[in-house]
């Protein structure tokens, strides 16, 4: 038995640390039941644990003493021996706490320990999971460490409820930092530390000022041989540094000129600036949640630190928290209806040659709501089948492990139904196995009701709810009488060999938009359009495998777990079309669906996912687990777009961004026109003419500023980056765009742009939005920083922060302005000599240049080269490089889509809000008192632009009272073409 829990550590550290963690609790418990909880008590006190760790003689046992550090904010174990603190990690950093064997670790041990005790912590964001193993000395103490453990976390801290969880971990943060910075541990920051960690949070201060605000905030320096910051005054420093006019301005304007919002004043904002649906009841709770000053709670005024938590929370998201937080689509339309969250290889935590297998890469993508996850299926010792990427070094790891992992993990996120494409290549015995497993593990889970043979479509994720389909080969009705019957066996893993032997890769998928400056008419390249264009998939040579097929015996008990996703061998659309039923469906390799993707037979492939499913998977080149591009499948309305989850890389991006969507259920309902084949003209994502079913948007994106911008992946030294955005719009060929900010030099900690892009979205439901962050390099590749992938319709308006997703980028964020609106056509007619006139006063001089503009990039998904990232240097891109407009916004304007004056109607839907936002922008942009003098300025601009049109109104109209025949001009041929791109002035 261990020692007292009491006397294994430090008496004189722990009884300081327990006053210190008692007082911190008398203080909360009043307004924080957390603090009364006795499984949380059980770590202030501290409690003793086996922590597990594998050496290289074995299995390592030591006694480690749990507890909680005196602030309340991190847990710390101890050694019961040498009484020295062994580690400690963040309460805001565990992300879950298991017990049993739920993960590799412990499921190696199966044989040798009791699952009742066993308790593992994971915590952290890196891939794979970061994990601490320990034993309980009974089920009771494993029940309490556990359910301690996930109230703190949950909670973030001990501390009262009024301080959320991110605020938690921006402390945290801090302290890191302060830790970090004070090299001599002497628990102050002199100024060169100061200055050394400004370098690193990539904050681009003078010296001058660095030094100005170490003097203002060290308040207790009684002279200049003891100036330093302590941790209270480093925050004071860093609160001072990362206030941010926009926001200020923002409040002073919206405020009615005070510092402080009111429930009535912020209803006003959230109602006419942001489109909120909100009461002032619900303005009231918002001050009382985000306010972390107690007299203007009391007061009911929202300050300026509240509406900087206000705004970075979810009532400032960019992407609709109602979207991402519930189901809000039509959930009963055959399951050939819905876009389903998928993945390659699951099992595999690496690449596809040697990487270990692991039930915990099962966990993550079903957490992430992925629906359909693959099972490569062998015969293992003892009879007991195992899972692995056959004839290759990966690990294995038993297939009842993970079939119980689905089961515990499964429908935490989503309770839609999940499809486990199992891919088969087990013995009889070892498939009635499989079989058996799935049976006792799922119970009533598992869907084993026969499909339905006088159905014609599918049945509905609703009527699946909370069910196990299973795909694989099904015997066919003849066999009843079996108990086993032959089969095809269509393996995955053929094809890697086949490509590994002829060194063949995967073609580059590209989604490259063609060059601002190259003509309107350019497009990039359809995919598969220049390897397979006399490709034909109903030929009897398109779907020849490039090996002979081998014949599979399949047990009656694996078949009969098969109903409305039966796999089957593809045979051309027109045969599916006559012989194909609703419940069939097919396994495409990526090169060949990107073929059937393509120009000359989308409709096709249109038609064949309007009823069935389509499963699509990496070329086996892929061997490091690269990603192929998914648009062009979406397009085409392919439901399981299976990728490998285990690879950070813009494909996962997007697939990520979509899937966010509808609650984070897994399926993502299609656009009505993807599955009615019958209309009289049905779409075509290559064709415009098809696209009258969608209501075309026009959108306006303003870039402000970005926040807490880290370094690149890796780089914790060296100069301070220069960043800038890169605005991608992603869906049908037409509509796919890339807009690129200048870049900002020296500022990753605050930089801002404040460039607008305006364009016309026709295809809005297929349509995502991209934000990249990248560090501007002259020398080398551009740097990755940070993403955001959201759908254009999730987006919500106004003023928005976007959370950037990557490596190493917690805290960091962008500021946008976002507006849509319905997109009314422009009312082409000629235009007078003064509007021919104004216009070409607007275009850019021919040999202007931006210096701070990066160059075109394109964006090169869908590369099996390691490097997956999205954008690559290529064609250029020139954009308008006019003078700012005065709220110092550079507005670039799409050429096709906007050319003409605008007509009547748009006039008077838009005007008004139009004219709000821009005011908005005018203030938020400018420094000071000059925020007023900028909206006067441009009230007088627009007032004179309304004046200029009302005077080529009037022009126009003479004209037409006194037409005077002229001779054609080059003027008039350019007045009928569709485009102009305009600058505002």
């Amino acid at each position: 038995m261990p020692v007292d829990a009491e006397n294994a550590v430090p008496e004189e550290h722990h009884a300081r640390q327990q006053g210190e963690a008692a007082a911190a609790a008398d203080g909360a418990a009043a307004c924080d039941p957390i603090a009364e909880d006795k499984s949380v008590a059980l770590f202030r006190k501290g409690t003793i644990l086996t922590q597990l760790r594998e050496g290289k003689f074995g299995l390592r046992k030591h006694d480690r003493k749990l507890i909680l550090c005196s602030a309340g904010k991190s847990l710390e174990w101890w050694s019961t021996k040498s009484k020295t603190q062994k580690g400690h990690v963040s309460l805001s950093a565990i992300q879950e706490v298991r017990i049993g064997f739920q993960t590799d670790f412990f499921n190696k041990y199966q044989d040798r320990l009791d699952p009742e005790v066993c308790v593992s912590i994971i915590y952290g964001r890196s891939q794979p999971a970061t994990m601490l193993h320990f034993l309980a000395y009974t089920s009771q103490q494993a029940e309490r460490v556990a359910a301690g453990l996930q109230k703190l976390a949950a909670a973030g801290s001990n501390n009262p409820s009024t301080q959320s969880k991110a605020d938690a971990m921006h402390e945290t943060w801090l302290k890191e930092m302060f830790v970090a910075a004070d090299k001599n541990s002497g628990g102050t920051l002199s100024f060169d530390e100061t200055l050394g960690l400004l370098n690193r949070i990539n904050a681009g201060l003078s010296t001058k000022q660095a030094k100005r605000m170490f003097k203002e905030a060290d308040v207790n320096a009684s002279s200049p041989e003891e100036q330093g910051l302590d941790f209270d005054e480093f925050k004071e420093f860093y609160r001072t540094l990362s206030r941010r006019e926009e926001l200020s301005n923002l409040l002073t304007i919206h405020a009615r000129g005070t510092d402080c919002f009111t429930p009535e004043s912020l209803m006003k904002f959230l109602v006419q600036t942001q489109k909120m649906d909100v009461t002032e009841e619900d303005c009231t709770r918002l001050i009382l949640e985000n306010e972390p000053v107690a007299e203007c709670r009391e007061q009911k005024l929202l300050s300026y630190d509240g509406f900087e938590r206000l705004m970075k929370g979810p009532t400032g998201a960019a992407y609709n928290c109602e979207h991402t937080s519930e189901v809000y689509q039509d959930m009963t339309q055959p399951l050939s209806h819905y876009y389903i969250a998928s993945s390659h290889n699951t099992y595999l935590t690496g690449d596809q040659l040697k990487s270990p297998s692991s039930v915990e890469a099962y966990i993550r993508p079903l957490k992430l709501g992925c629906r359909c996850v693959e099972l490569d299926c062998w015969d293992g010792p003892d009879g007991n089948p195992i899972i692995y990427h056959g004839h290759t070094l990966t690990s294995k790891i038993k297939f009842a492990d993970v079939i119980r992992l689905i089961n515990l993990f499964g429908f935490q996120t989503s309770n839609y139904p999940i499809i486990l494409s199992i891919e088969n290549h087990c013995s009889l015995e070892q498939q009635s196995c499989m079989a058996n497993i799935m049976i006792d593990v799922f119970g009533e889970r598992l869907n084993v009701l026969d499909s339905d043979q006088s159905r014609t479509h599918l049945p509905s994720p609703e009527e699946l709810k909370g069910k196990v389909l299973v795909k694989n080969k099904k015997l066919s009705n003849d066999a009843d009488d079996d108990e086993e019957g032959w089969v095809s066996d269509e393996d995955e893993g053929d094809e890697m060999t086949t490509n590994l032997k002829s060194r063949k890769r995967p073609s580059n998928v590209s989604l490259s938009p063609p060059s601002q400056a190259a003509s309107p008419n350019a497009r990039s390249p359809t995919p598969g359009e220049d390897s397979m264009d006399a490709f034909d998939p109903d030929s009897a040579e398109a779907w020849k495998p490039a090996t002979e097929k081998h014949k599979l015996k399949l047990a009656k008990d694996l078949s009969r777990l098969v109903n409305y996703v039966e796999a089957v061998s593809f045979k051309g659309f027109e045969y599916s079309f006559a012989h194909g039923r609703y419940h069939h469906m097919s396994s495409f390799a990526e090169k060949k669906a990107m073929s059937c993707a393509q120009r000359r037979h989308v409709k096709k492939f249109l038609k064949y996912n309007s009823r069935q499913l389509s499963r699509i998977y990496p070329a086996g080149s892929r061997i490091s687990s690269s990603n192929y591009n998914p648009i062009p499948l979406w397009n085409a309305g392919c439901q399981i777009v299976a990728l490998n989850y285990q690879t950070n890389c813009p494909e996962m991006d997007l697939n990520l961004g979509l899937f966010r969507n509808n609650g984070m259920s897994g399926y993502i309902l299609k656009p009505a026109p993807l599955v009615n084949p019958t209309a009289d003209v049905p779409f075509d994502p290559f064709k415009p003419d098809t696209f009258s079913y969608f209501r075309p948007r026009d959108v306006t994106v303003t870039i402000i500023s970005a926040q807490q911008l880290p370094k690149p992946k890796g780089v914790e030294k060296g100069e301070v980056i220069d960043p800038y955005v890169a605005l991608q719009v992603l869906g049908v060929e037409h509509d796919s765009h890339t807009y690129l900010t200048k870049y900002v030099d020296d500022n990753g900690f605050n930089p801002r742009w404040n460039e607008k892009f305006r364009f016309v979205v026709k295809v809005p439901d297929l349509c995502l939005l991209r934000f990249v962050v990248r560090d501007k390099d002259v020398l080398s590749q551009d740097d990755l920083i940070g993403q955001a992938t959201i759908p254009l319709l999730s987006m919500t308006q106004g003023f928005r922060h976007i959370t950037l997703d990557g490596e190493g980028v917690e805290g960091a964020s962008l500021f946008i302005h976002f507006t849509i609106s319905d997109y009314v056509p422009p009312i082409k007619r000629k235009k007078g000599f003064f509007s021919r006139l104004r216009n070409k006063s607007k275009q850019p001089a021919a040999d202007s240049e931006d210096k701070n503009r990066p160059p075109a990039l394109a964006d090169n998904l869908g590369r099996d080269d390691k490097d997956t990232e999205m954008l690559s240097t290529s064609d250029e891109m020139t954009l308008p490089d006019g003078a700012a407009i005065p709220t110092i916004i550079t507005e670039t304007v799409e050429e096709e889509d906007m050319d003409g004056e605008e007509s009547a109607e748009r006039a008077d839907n838009n005007a008004d809000d139009v004219q709000s936002a821009d005011l908005d922008l005018a203030g938020v942009t400018a420094t000071g008192a000059a925020s007023a003098k900028t909206a006067e300025e441009e009230q007088a601009i627009i007032d004179e632009q309304i004046r200029q049109e009302q005077e080529e109104e009037a022009q126009l109209a003479r004209d037409a009272e006194n037409p005077e025949p002229a001779p054609a001009s080059d003027d008039d041929t350019e007045d009928e073409e569709d485009g102009v791109e305009v600058q505002e002035m």
